[in-house]
C-alpha cells in the first residue's frame, strides 16, 4: 500500500512512524511545505519540550467525550521510550531528560530514516481527490495513494507554517466545521492597563459569560499595555474563544488566599497604605488608586478587579486554534465518514486543550490510534 500523510509536525511523524511499524512493506512518504520537519515541535516548552503531562484530566479537553476512548491506552513513557528519548517530570509536566526539544526532533527523525519513512520537504499540498484510490496532487507532483492522513495544523503560530491551507482545502470538500479562533494566547481588554505593562502578580482568574461563571484559576498574570496575559489567562481565552465573546468579563482576584474580613483587619493593623505596600508592586498600587474612588473600594477592588474583553492577541501570538473540522465528519478510527482512505488527526479537528501538555498529547495520541 502507499500512504500519504500531509504535514511533517508531530501527529504526522507520529502517524508516520507508527503505521510503518506495522506495515514495513507499505511505502510511506510525509509531506511538508516548510524547508524542515517538526519547527513547530522546536517551539514547545520554551525550547524544552513539555511533551506530555503525568494527571491528564480529561475534563479540560473540548469534547472530552471524543477525546476519552483515544487517550485511553496512550502512554508517553511507552511512545518516547520507542525511540530512546527518557523522559522526567517537573510537577505534572513530562519532559525529555535533556530538556530540549532539539534532542526529541532528532529522535523520531531517525526513527524515520531507520524505518525508511519518507519526508519531502518544501512540497505543499494543492488538492486531492477520494475514489477507488486517492489522487494527490502537490505544487510538486501527482500521486496515487491507498491512505491519505491530513495532520497539518490551523492557523497558530503562521510562522511556523500553520497558515490554515488544508482547512480551506477541506472546506471546498464541504467538511463542516468550527472557524478556527486564537487561544492559549494574551488578550486585549477595553480597560486601558498601559500604566501595569509587563507587572507580574499571583492572582486568581475568574471568567463570566453574561453572569455566569466559566472558568476559574489560580496563577500568575502578566499584565500588558493593552491587555492581560500569564498562562491562567492563557487558559481562559480558551473559554473565551468558545463562548460569546462580547459577553466576557474577566475578574481577576489579587489575594485569592485572603477573605475580605482579613484584609480589612490587616489593613487596621498596618494602615492601609501598609496594606498596599506589604501586597502590591508600586505601579499596581498607582493603578489601583486611579481605578477606585476610595480606600474602602481599593479594598474591595483587589478581589474584584474587573476587566473586559476586547480581542485576542492574534493568532501569531497563540499556541493553539480552538475550532477546526467538526467530530461528526469523522468516524471512530478517525477516518472521513465522506471520504474513504482518508483520515484527520492531530490539530486539524475541533480538539484542544490546556497549556500543560494537553495538545501534544491529542497530537500523538491521536497519530497513534489512527495510524495503525
Amino acid at each position: 500500500m502507499n500512504i500519504l500523510i500531509v504535514g511533517a509536525g508531530a501527529s504526522g511523524i507520529v502517524a508516520a512512524i507508527n503505521y510503518k511499524r506495522n506495515h514495513p512493506a507499505d511505502d510511506v512518504l510525509v509531506i511538508e511545505q516548510l524547508e524542515a520537519p517538526l519547527k513547530k515541535l522546536l517551539a514547545t516548552g520554551n525550547g524544552r519540550c513539555n511533551l506530555g503531562n503525568a494527571n491528564i484530566d480529561l475534563e479540560l479537553y473540548s469534547n472530552k467525550a471524543f477525546v476519552e476512548p483515544i487517550l485511553k491506552d496512550y502512554s508517553y513513557e511507552k511512545l518516547f521510550d520507542s525511540i530512546s528519548i527518557k523522559t522526567k517530570l517537573i510537577d505534572d509536566l513530562a519532559y525529555p531528560y535533556s530538556e530540549s526539544a532539539v534532542s526529541v526532533r532528532n529522535a523520531l527523525l531517525n526513527e524515520c530514516e531507520k524505518l525508511g519513512v519518507r519526508i519531502n520537504c518544501n512540497e505543499k499540498l494543492i488538492d486531492y481527490k477520494a475514489g477507488n484510490n486517492i489522487e494527490v496532487v502537490t505544487d510538486k507532483s501527482k500521486y496515487i495513494v491507498d491512505r491519505l492522513y491530513l495532520a497539518s495544523s490551523l492557523c497558530s503560530s503562521p510562522k511556523l507554517g500553520s497558515d490554515g491551507s488544508t482547512l480551506k482545502i477541506l472546506k471546498n470538500h464541504n467538511y463542516k466545521f468550527v472557524e478556527p479562533l486564537p487561544a492559549l494566547c494574551p488578550i486585549k481588554t477595553k480597560e486601558d492597563t498601559k500604566i501595569l505593562d509587563g507587572i507580574r502578580t499571583k492572582g486568581e482568574v475568574i471568567l463570566y459569560e453574561n453572569s455566569k461563571e466559566i472558568h476559574r484559576e489560580k496563577g500568575e498574570i502578566l499584565f500588558k499595555k493593552d491587555g492581560l496575559s500569564g498562562i491562567v489567562i492563557f487558559n481562559t481565552s480558551r473559554y473565551i474563544a468558545r463562548s460569546n465573546k462580547k459577553a466576557n468579563k474577566i475578574i481577576l482576584d489579587l489575594l485569592p488566599n485572603m477573605s475580605q474580613n482579613e484584609i480589612e483587619n490587616y489593613c487596621e493593623k498596618h494602615t492601609f497604605n501598609g496594606f498596599l505596600q506589604g501586597f502590591f508592586n508600586p505601579k499596581l498600587i498607582q493603578y489601583l488608586l486611579k481605578r477606585f474612588p476610595d480606600y474602602a473600594s481599593v479594598m474591595k477592588g483587589v478581589k474584584n478587579l474587573e476587566f473586559t474583553f476586547k480581542d485576542f492577541y492574534g493568532f501569531e501570538f497563540s499556541q493553539v486554534s480552538v475550532g477546526g473540522i467538526d467530530l461528526s465528519e469523522v468516524n471512530s478510527t478517525l477516518e472521513s465518514k465522506k471520504e474513504k482512505g482518508v483520515y484527520l488527526i492531530g490539530e486539524l479537528l475541533d480538539i484542544d486543550g490546556p497549556c500543560g501538555g494537553y495538545n501534544l498529547t491529542w497530537a500523538f495520541a491521536s497519530a497513534l490510534y489512527s495510524a495503525k
